[in-house]
Order: structure tokens, then sequence, then C-alpha cells
């Protein structure tokens, strides 16, 4: 019969190698777990995109569907007037068909820059950037496109002094769609404000407008389409484009008041 210390050692070997049986199926469960719990992540993260996709080609579809049923009610507006020999009203109405045109290709712009957005992280290209000749340039397009229409523009001193470390590309897009949506949220003869004012950490880019009938629902979602009613496709890429900034972009409106949205801006872009 074996001694005492043989089994003893027996016993001893056998208690290692079921210790070490089961660390080891401990651990390969709970790799199994983690394994379940990233591909758990992998496919929410899958649905959470795609249901922001299809909501921001919704934006897109409401916003395709408004502007032809517009470019729609214009050309017969034109073909009543040529009829009725009322040469003012053509040339009213056409004027208003070429703002929607303008309004269509910003768009094709907008899904076409979400496209890359969805493809890769989207790259800056920082530059000193002068906002006095950027936004100059902005009132000076958007106000093309108004035919018939006007607004009155009031731009602070401040902002025209202000320079910031950006993508200039990417910042005059964020400009032209608060100048487009401010345009749309206000009236003919409306003013259109645009100045800047320090924030803590940082500075504000402050547009305001006298219409406030443009936002519903909840415009302060996130920048992935996620609460977005009432935002519209530009504006929702221009918030993306605030973030990647390191900054934001917050909007508050009020019927019969108006619609203000800030960008703010970190300090570290702030280069004077």
């Amino acid at each position: 019969m074996p001694s005492a210390a043989v089994i003893l050692i027996g016993e001893s070997a056998a208690i290692v190698i079921l210790a070490g049986v089961a660390l080891a199926l401990f651990l390969c469960l709970r790799g199994a777990k983690a394994a379940r719990a990233g591909l758990g992540k992998e496919r929410n993260a899958a649905c959470t995109q795609e249901a922001s996709a299809l909501r921001l080609l919704r934006l897109a579809a409401e916003e395709l569907r408004q502007a032809m049923l517009s470019l729609q009610s214009a050309a017969e507006r034109i073909s009543t007037g040529l009829k009725e020999n009322r040469p003012d009203d053509v040339a009213h109405y056409a004027a208003a068909a070429a703002a929607l045109a303008t309004e269509l290709l910003a768009l094709a712009d907008d899904l076409d820059d979400y496209g890359v957005s969805l493809d890769a992280p989207r790259a800056l290209n920082d530059e000193a950037v002068s906002l006095e000749e950027l936004i100059s340039g902005a009132v000076a397009a958007v106000a093309a496109t108004l035919g018939p229409s006007s607004r009155n523009w009031w731009i602070g001193d401040a902002v025209r002094v202000l320079c910031l470390r950006a993508d200039r590309r990417a910042l005059q897009h964020v400009i032209m769609r608060l100048l487009v949506n401010a345009v749309r949220s206000s009236a003919d003869g409306d003013w259109i404000y645009i100045f800047s004012e320090p924030a803590e950490g940082g500075v504000a880019i402050i547009v305001e407008d006298e219409g406030g009938r443009l936002f519903a629902g909840d415009p302060d979602g996130d920048a992935r389409g996620v609460g977005t009613r009432g935002m519209g496709l530009g504006l929702t890429l221009a918030r993306a484009l605030m973030e990647a900034h390191g900054g934001r972009l917050l909007i508050e409106t009020a019927a019969r008041i108006g619609t203000r949205v800030t960008l703010f801006f970190p300090e570290e872009r702030v280069l004077g």
C-alpha cells in the first residue's frame, strides 16, 4: 500500500490540478462573457449608427419634399404670370425658384458630408481663420439666395476681430447653415444679429433672429441625429463639426420672440 506521504502528495497534486482546471474554466467563461459583451456593444453601436442614419435620411427627405413642393408652387405661379402677362410676378417667383434650387444644392452637399463622416472619423485641417472675412462672405452668399425677400444684418465689432484656430471649410459650413436657418426662421425685413461674447473656458459666437418659428420638439439632441426633431440635416452636421472642434452648438427658441444659436469654442482655439 502506498505510504501516507505518497497519498498526501497525490491528493495535493489532484487538488492543484483541479484548482488549475477550475481557474482555466473560470478564465474561459470570463473571456466568453467578455466576448459576448464586446459583441453586444458592437451590435448596439451598429444599431445606434443605423438608427441615426435613418433619422438623418428622413430629415433630408422632409427637406427635399418641402423644397420640391415650394418649387412646384413657384413654377405654377410663373406659368400663371406668363399667361396673364404679369412680368413682376414672373420675376418674383423665378427668383424664389432660384433660391430653392440653391437650397437643394446645399442639401446635396450636406448629404455628401454626412457620407464622409460615416466612412471615417472627420480630420480637421486647422489654420488661423478670420471671422470677419468668413462671416461677411457667408452673409453675402445667403442674402443672394433670397430673391425679392430681404433681411437686415447686424454684425458685432467683437466678432469681426475674432480669430480662431479651426478648419476653415468646416467652420464656413457651420456659419452658412446657421445663417440659412436664421433666414428660414425669420420673415422679410426681420433682423439677424451675429455677435460674440466671452464665455467660461472660451468664447461664444451667437446668431439671433426675430422669427422663433423654426424648431419644434427636442433641438438639443446629440450630433448623431438622436433627438433632432426640427433641426434639419444641416444643423445636425453643424453640431457634429462643432464637437469635432471640441466645442458645442446650443439652440434656444421661443415662438414670436426668436431663435438664438450659440457656437462655443474652447479657449485653446481662440487666437485673438
